[in-house]
């Protein structure tokens, strides 16, 4: 029989993992197996404070109210605590948001614990091994439900006390802020083609909307006056509106171009040109010296009068969707993750907001007046929006929907915190107080 020394199996011990220690008492000896001490594994660098913490407030599916909330992810964290409370001052004390949904940057905050017109906080901890970061700054949200499961395709506030949200079937909702209030259907009896541009102007005090069939109604937001454009032969799907200071234009399929008297009650058919004659216009922007109008397969025309029109060499081939004016630069959005800015309405630079593969619909609407900093941003397919477009890449905020997004506009009474109001497919309605 062989047998194993004492040198001998603290090898194997070693080679197992564990040291051998011999211990004596007297004359007498013993030997007794010590764990190893590993050296300590560095855990990296705890995370940093969450940044770009946002909610996006509302209903996205016609269903039941929801706050989404959002963070840019720090490369230190492993996972994050949202914190919540329905008053301000959240706490790593307050509740912990139980997510219907989340993702590596979002939760959504639903069910039981989110009521329609109620305001809630939250606060965000970035965690790691190496520790927890301090509490993100506070934010809040403010959902309202949906009374329709009609697709709203644009949406417009008056400066002061309304809004109005348009969509299929001749939808009109109204609210006095789309947050604290809730909205009211405000249709017009027998007008039931899609709605598709609103906006809001203080000349004559009143929204004016376009849709298909020629539809022009004009009111204050609840009671509306249907126009007459009986003498524009044919029935003119019209997709977007704007004021020009002393008249309307709006624009719409087949190369439609219409221009107002002041009130908007009596329309004139304008040439857009031979070149021009089957492009569908889809959007209409002016900066009170050039007015530009987008349409399909990348359609640029522009004049400065609204009457003689000029089709631009082709700055791409994508279908251009929306446009706007933010004080220094026209905006253009359109399909296949397109962005397009000029300064001058002539010349245009295309930009990569950071998406793929989205249709981007609409651009933010300012109808009450530009804000001293107004914020770009742009609404599209798969619920995307996206803050500053044009920033290469911009900052995309999740919403908590894929319903395709129809418009948005820019909401700033002085007073409350700004904020957007979002429409879209299913009869979505959101609201971000932007941070």
């Amino acid at each position: 029989m062989s047998t194993i020394n004492s040198s001998d199996f603290a090898k194997l011990l070693a080679v197992a993992g564990f040291a051998l220690m011999q211990t004596s008492c007297g004359s007498g000896g013993s030997e007794a197996l010590v764990p190893p001490v590993n050296p300590p594994i560095n855990p990296g660098n705890p995370p940093g404070v969450p940044q770009f913490v946002q909610v996006v407030a509302g209903d996205g599916d016609s269903s039941e109210v929801q706050n989404t909330i959002s963070w840019t992810l720090d490369p230190d964290a492993t996972d994050y605590t949202v914190y919540w409370d329905n008053v301000p001052g959240v706490t790593d004390a307050s509740s912990v948001v139980v997510p219907a949904a989340s993702g590596t940057r979002y939760v959504i905050h639903s069910d039981v614990d989110v009521l329609a017109g109620n305001t809630y906080y939250y606060r965000v901890r970035a965690n790691s091994a190496a520790g927890s970061s301090s509490l993100s700054n506070e934010v809040a949200g403010t959902p309202q439900r949906s009374i329709t499961d009609k697709s709203l395709n644009d949406v417009a506030w008056n400066g002061m006390n309304r809004l109005v949200a348009i969509g299929d079937s001749g939808v009109i909702l109204s609210s006095p802020n789309g947050t604290d209030d809730v909205w009211t259907d405000v249709s017009v009896a027998g007008v039931p083609e899609p709605l598709v541009g609103v906006t809001w102007e203080s000349v004559n005090s009143q929204f004016l909307i376009v849709g298909a069939s020629s539809t022009v109604l004009t009111g204050d937001g609840i009671n509306w006056v249907q126009e007459d454009l009986s003498n524009i032969a044919g029935a003119r799907n019209l997709q977007d509106v704007a004021w020009l200071g002393d008249r309307y234009i709006a624009v719409g399929n087949n190369a439609t171009i219409l221009t107002s008297n002041a009130d908007g009650s009596a329309w004139t058919l304008q040439d857009a040109g031979a070149a021009a004659a089957n492009m569908s216009l889809d959007g209409v922007a002016s900066n009170n010296n050039r007015i530009v109008v987008v349409g399909t397969n990348g359609t640029i025309l522009d004049s400065v009068d609204g009457i003689t029109w000029t089709l631009q060499a082709q700055a791409t081939n994508n279908d251009l969707n929306g446009i706007t004016w933010d004080g220094a630069q026209f905006v253009i959005v359109g399909s296949n993750d397109t962005v397009l800015t000029s300064a001058d309405g002539l010349t245009w630079t295309s930009h990569l907001p950071g998406t793929s593969d989205i249709r981007f619909t609409a651009v933010t609407q300012w109808d009450s007046g530009l804000p001293q900093n107004p914020i770009l941003a742009t609404v599209g397919s798969s619920g995307t929006f996206v803050v500053d477009p044009d920033a290469d890449p911009g900052a995309i905020v999740r919403t908590g929907t894929t319903e395709q997004q129809g418009g948005l506009t820019w909401v700033d009474d002085g007073v409350a915190q700004p904020y957007f109001v979002i429409v879209g497919n299913d009869g979505t309605l959101m609201s971000v107080q932007y941070e």
